[in-house]
This record gives structure tokens, C-alpha cells and sequence, in this order.
């Protein structure tokens, strides 16, 4: 998936981190000159795992993901 984030009154985004990376891994992460961020992040295995932005104590942005597996025909 594809995360966008607009400019925030903070500044540029700082790095983002997976809190699990077996589960989810950020594989990369792009700022243009206008100072939109992408962000591209891979699950790898069903279940829950959370991608922050900013301070580990007071993040800025916080994306909460749930990965299920789904029948392949």
C-alpha cells in the first residue's frame, strides 16, 4: 500500500517505523519538493501491526493496519 501525507505545520515527515517488520516492512519513502511524503509499505503476514511518524512517546501520524488472509482461486 501507498500512504500519501500532505505537509504538516511540523515540518518534513521524519522516517516512518513498522512496529513489527516481519509483519509489515516500510520499503520505501519519498518526499517531493512540494513536501508531499509517499510511503510504501509490504505486508508480509496476517496480523496487526502499527507504521508511525514523529516520536516514539508522541507520534505524529499513527496508521493501524490488519492484514487477513484471503482465499486465492
Amino acid at each position: 500500500m501507498t500512504v500519501v501525507l500532505e505537509p504538516g505545520a511540523h515540518g518534513p515527515w521524519p522516517q516512518p517505523r513498522s512496529s513489527n517488520p516481519m509483519l509489515a516492512l516500510v520499503t520505501s519513502s519519498a518526499t517531493d519538493d512540494k513536501g508531499v511524503t509517499r510511503v510504501t509499505v509490504r505486508a508480509a503476514r496476517i496480523g496487526a501491526v502499527t507504521v508511525t511518524w514523529g516520536p516514539e512517546s508522541a507520534p505524529f501520524f499513527t496508521l493501524r493496519l490488519s492484514v487477513a488472509a484471503y482465499p486465492v482461486q
